[in-house]
């Protein structure tokens, strides 16, 4: 066969995948449907009720519901930490936890509402499976086990596990806000005491509450934003999205400016967090932003995380400044850090050598970051 002809070959076997994959990611209700992927939950079985069965404590963590105001319920998690367990060890073990729509009498509640150092970290995880998933909680446990009265709120989506509803980006938005809303209100937790941390999908959900409070009419400003291997936007993350790490199926559109304007019109959920996370620095009077992406994740390419970090400090200061405050620093096999300040901002990005798509949050990095944005190591050395 000759190179002509095993080029015509290979052109009709991709476009035989590549424009009925286009057609298809175009349709609304299968956009959402490769978005969020909220059907594949991985059996969590009776461990989303019971998270003894995943390696918690007794009591340690206190299953529960929060409404949204649109009439859904999400299905949560407040999580103790040990140094909070260990104190009251005997108490959490023997108590009568009742139904999972009485948390306000549940000890860990009660414990992180009446302690005045108390911080709560809120998790938004990314697409797939439900608050249960092994590696997930395996998180929680990282950021559960220091020293620093860190609880970790973590909670499914509208659609995701015992959550109601179904996700788009205006439902998974007011999620996002009545998990705030208790946050603030209900367990009465100081917005200079609460971090989010988003991961994959979850830096646009993360993003986007935080623009939401940024831009009330009396803003709200929190302790901190981590975002874990984040996308630029809607349009991007589905162009540059790998199945299972290995099939881009839409990344051939970027080669077609026209093709890939006509995609974008055509996303019912656009996630523009780069747009977002600009506005955000700018109107910020006090800003802890911190980025983290792994060279080797074949789910999401860290370059869009590089492109996110640029467009926030572009987004607010001059070039000549940019220059003036950025610190590179080589950290060997552990990746590459820079870092912007300013005396009530900073901007940090980490692009790691290691730790893949769904790893990087079990990794030393992620849990630093935490106690950065709550301002504990300077705490600690002062």
């Amino acid at each position: 066969m000759s190179f002509g002809s095993s080029l015509t070959v290979l052109l009709a076997l991709v476009s035989g995948i590549w424009i009925p994959a286009l057609i298809l990611c175009s349709n609304r209700w299968f956009q959402r449907q490769m978005l969020y992927l909220h059907k594949v939950t991985f059996r969590p079985g009776k461990s989303l009720k019971e998270p003894e069965r995943l390696g918690f404590l007794q009591n340690q963590v206190a299953p529960f519901r929060i409404p949204t105001e649109d009439g859904e319920e999400l299905f949560a998690w407040l999580i103790t930490p040990l140094d909070v367990y260990g104190k009251y060890e005997e108490a959490f073990e023997t108590e009568n936890i009742g139904p999972d729509r009485d948390v306000e009498n549940r000890l860990a509640f009660k414990c992180l509402k009446e302690d005045p150092e108390s911080r709560l970290l809120i998790y938004f995880h990314g697409n797939a499976a439900t608050i249960a998933q092994t590696r997930r909680t395996e998180e929680y446990r990282l950021y559960s086990s220091g020293a620093d009265k860190i609880y970790t709120l973590a909670f499914d989506y509208r659609g995701f596990g015992l959550s109601t509803g179904s996700p788009s980006e205006k439902g998974l938005l007011n999620d996002g806000i009545a998990v705030l809303d208790w946050a603030l209100n209900v367990a009465n937790i100081p917005p200079d005491r609460i971090v989010l941390l988003g991961h994959s999908l979850g830096t646009a959900v993360s993003t986007a509450v935080t623009h939401h409070f940024l831009n009330l009419e009396n803003p709200i400003e929190f302790s901190g934003l981590v975002l874990c291997a984040s996308f630029t936007n809607g349009t991007n993350a589905f162009l540059s999205y790998a199945i299972v790490g290995l099939f881009p199926l839409l990344a051939p559109l970027k080669v077609f400016p026209y093709l890939e304007a006509w995609f974008g019109r055509r996303m019912v959920d656009t996630w523009k967090t780069d747009e977002r996370l600009a506005e955000v620095v700018r109107k910020s009077s006090r800003l802890h932003l911190a980025f983290i992406h792994a060279v080797d994740d074949l789910t999401m390419p860290w370059q869009q995380t590089e492109q996110l970090f640029h467009r926030a400090i572009c987004a607010a200061l001059p070039k000549e400044e940019i220059v003036k405050n950025l610190v590179s620093v080589d950290l060997g096999e552990a990746g590459q850090r820079e870092t912007w300040r300013s005396a009530k901002k900073q901007l940090s990005k980490l692009i790691m050598r290691h730790g893949g798509h769904d790893t990087m949050q079990k990794w030393s990095p992620a849990a630093l970051k935490v106690l950065q944005c709550f301002g504990l190591d300077q705490k600690r050395e002062g």
